[in-house]
C-alpha cells in the first residue's frame, strides 16, 4: 500500500520545492536581513546599510495597533539608554501625515521610517508588532512576533554582545 503513495509524496515534494521564488530569499535567524531604503519622517532616505556596525531593534508597528502602543515606552527606554539603536517602521497607510503627529504626541525618541507592505513582507511580517533584532553584521539575531518586552530584548542584546 505504501508503494502507491510514494509517487504522490515525491510529486508533492517536488512541487513544494518548485513553488519558492529565487528572487527574494526568506529571512532566517542567523542569516542576513533584507536590504531596504525607506523615507524617514523628515523626508530623508535611510538605507539598511546605515544600520550595519551596531545592534539594531527594528520594530514594525502602526499608530492604530494597541500592542504596539504598549511597546513604545519600553522601546523609548532602550533608545534613551543606548542599549541598541531602535528604529521603528510605521506601516500606516496614510504615512507621515498620520505618523508624525502620533510620534510628537507620544514623544518617541528613536528613528521612525515610513514602511511599505513590500518591505514588511520581506521581513516575513504577517502581524504587528513585529520586531527583528539585528547584530552588528546586519544578521537576524532574533525575531519577535507580537509584543516584546524590554527585559527580553536586553537579554538577547546581552547574548549578542557576549558573542562579538
Amino acid at each position: 500500500m505504501l508503494k502507491r503513495f510514494v509517487p504522490c509524496l515525491l510529486s508533492l515534494a517536488l512541487l513544494t520545492v518548485g513553488c519558492g521564488g529565487d528572487d527574494e530569499p526568506v529571512m532566517q535567524t542567523g542569516g542576513r536581513a533584507p536590504e531596504f531604503t525607506l523615507a524617514s519622517l523628515n523626508g530623508d532616505e535611510v538605507s539598511s546599510k546605515s544600520l550595519e556596525g551596531e545592534i539594531v531593534i527594528l520594530n514594525f508597528w502602526a499608530t492604530w495597533c494597541q500592542p504596539c502602543l504598549k511597546e513604545i515606552p519600553e522601546l523609548k527606554e532602550l533608545a534613551a539608554e543606548k542599549t541598541a539603536r531602535v528604529v521603528g517602521v510605521a506601516l500606516d497607510k496614510d504615512g507621515a501625515r498620520v505618523v508624525q503627529p502620533f510620534v510628537d504626541r507620544h514623544e518617541i525618541n528613536y528613528s521612525i521610517l515610513i514602511g511599505t507592505e513590500e518591505i514588511f513582507q520581506r521581513f516575513n511580517g504577517f502581524g504587528i508588532p513585529h520586531t527583528i533584532l539585528l547584530d552588528p553584521e546586519y544578521n537576524v539575531a532574533k525575531v519577535y512576533r507580537g509584543r516584546v518586552t524590554k527585559a527580553a530584548l536586553e537579554k538577547d542584546i546581552e547574548a549578542i554582545r557576549e558573542r562579538t
